[in-house]
């Protein structure tokens, strides 16, 4: 798949999601709708910030760095678009529920980096045992 594909299909997805978060806002009674309502608001949410999320971050990634192969720039982008995701909707549930404090949010946050540290470390370890 090229990088134009990707691009088209990513976009096309996501496109799809914020017209189903939409659709999910606006005709889903929360007062009504039991879990599944709340289900369907935070999965079609958390697709259509993956998907915006992991076309930002990758065309930003192939704008400033253009000698490095393209597929590594979309495979970063994509892991840190659902970790991103991950903690935006995360937060938001836990703002729901009245369980976000500053505590918890670093918490979150810093349970997010170890994972991205932990991508990174393994990438590096794959780069120098290649060698």
């Amino acid at each position: 798949m090229t990088f134009r594909d990707y691009i088209l299909v990513m976009a096309l997805a996501t496109a799809a999601a914020w017209l189903g978060w939409v659709v999910v806002v606006y005709t889903i009674d929360p007062t009504m709708t039991g879990t599944l309502g709340f289900i369907f608001f935070y999965l079609t949410l958390s697709v259509a910030l993956l998907g915006t999320l992991s076309i930002i971050g990758a065309a930003v990634r192939i704008w400033t760095k253009r000698e490095e192969l393209v597929s590594r720039h979309v495979s970063r982008s994509f892991r840190q678009a659902v970790l991103l995701s991950t903690l935006f909707v995360g937060s938001l549930y836990l703002l729901s529920r009245g369980l976000l404090t500053w505590w918890v949010m670093l918490l979150l946050v810093v349970a997010l980096a170890l994972v991205e540290l932990a991508f990174l470390s393994a990438q590096r370890q794959r780069t120098w045992t290649s060698h």
